[in-house]
């Protein structure tokens, strides 16, 4: 966090204009790279970059449609090279993964793990324990690390990206999720993840921005059984795609649908404060489910909320953001797997309350 918050000063002590989306995707990698396999991002060439760029090339062909599904048996044919782009792909990911699991073995029996241990410390315990409950491949560990990459990193920054853009071209609101981090927290220190059940202006501000820019906005599922949907038939194991973008801009569930309003997730109490959730994002209001619902949701929920709810706040707190020519951010979509801005977040930050005299 300390790094994004230090950019983000020089940024604002040199006057200079910011790719905040590209700042906050560094940090999203960071912490991913961390949390997995003890490794960062930094300029050079390191193999969390690497890693990175395996992401973004899959996410690419990955959204591409393929005539291929249409074609019966044709399919298996390839004839437009989806397929072997992501074996390709895969195959340089599974290279790299096992580069960094040798290095860790060596580590572990070395007694150099001990301390400090990431997720695939715990993921190679397990493998190697011939008494575990659950029996772990390598093949395993290299794929659950993919989908932590694939799913974990970038719909994250997605999120946090569009809750800044939707507070910076809607000052108002802005200044109120402000107002109520100086109320709870003060101006002698920053946010902290404990804060944040106090904070439900933020969380409305993070709920709302979510139901308008959802990171998936298709979840992809298997009938279990034959079943009827609105009159037609679906067979059992057929595949039925979840238009989730489409329900939370449902203008027969939502009013206003399209409007910035984080106040329609909040109740105003006695006293006339804002201060009391009355909307959910956990799976069972099937109006609002920006990381899907059932068993196969998104795994990693809370997690990313922390990291949302958190870096958000402390960015508010913060600083302020001037738009080029005083204009308002363009918030067109991005055609993409986790629903990106279609523009880069380009601003001006400019130091309301020093994060660095708070830590010093």
């Amino acid at each position: 966090m300390m790094e994004l918050l230090e950019t983000l000063v020089n940024f604002s002590d040199k006057g200079k204009a910011c790719n905040l989306g590209l700042e906050l995707l560094k940090f999203t990698n960071n912490v991913t790279c961390r949390m997995i396999m003890s490794t960062r991002c930094s300029a050079g060439e390191d193999e969390s970059k690497k890693i990175w760029d395996l992401v973004k090339e899959f996410e690419e062909v990955i959204v591409k449609f393929s005539f291929g599904e249409l074609l019966g048996p044709l399919g298996k044919l390839d004839l437009f090279g989806h397929g072997r782009k992501m074996k390709a792909l895969l195959l340089s990911f599974d290279s790299m993964v096992e580069r960094i699991i040798a290095e860790h073995e060596k580590d572990m029996k070395s007694g150099k793990r001990e301390r400090n241990k990431d997720i695939l410390d715990f993921l190679l315990e397990i493998c190697m324990d011939e008494s575990a409950e659950v029996k772990l491949t390598r093949m395993h560990i290299k794929t659950f690390l993919w989908e932590l990459f694939l799913g974990g990193t970038e719909t994250t920054m997605v999120a946090m990206q569009w809750a800044i853009a939707e507070l910076i071209n809607n000052p108002k609101q802005f200044k109120i999720l402000r107002d109520e981090i100086i109320r709870v927290v003060g101006s002698k220190r920053l946010v902290q993840e404990s804060d944040i059940p106090n904070l439900p202006y933020l969380q409305a501000v993070v709920k709302e921005s979510m139901r308008l820019h959802p990171a998936a906005a298709l979840v992809l599922r298997r009938c279990d059984k034959d079943c009827k949907i609105n009159g037609y038939d679906i067979l059992a194991n057929e595949r039925i795609i979840i238009n989730l973008y489409a329900i939370m801009k449902d203008p027969n569930l939502w009013e206003n649908p399209l409007d910035f309003v984080p106040e329609r997730f909040m109740t105003k109490s006695q006293g006339g404060h804002i201060d009391q959730m009355n909307d959910t994002i956990k799976g069972q209001n099937f109006k609002n489910l920006p990381f899907g619902f059932g068993r196969r949701r998104c795994p990693g929920e809370n997690l990313a909320l922390a990291s949302i709810h958190e870096v958000v706040a402390t960015i508010v707190q913060c600083f302020d953001f001037e738009v080029e020519y005083g204009k308002e951010l363009n918030m067109e979509e991005k055609a993409t797997f986790n629903n990106g801005m279609s523009h880069p977040l380009i601003c001006y930050p400019i130091t309301h309350m020093n994060p660095l005299q708070l830590i010093n």
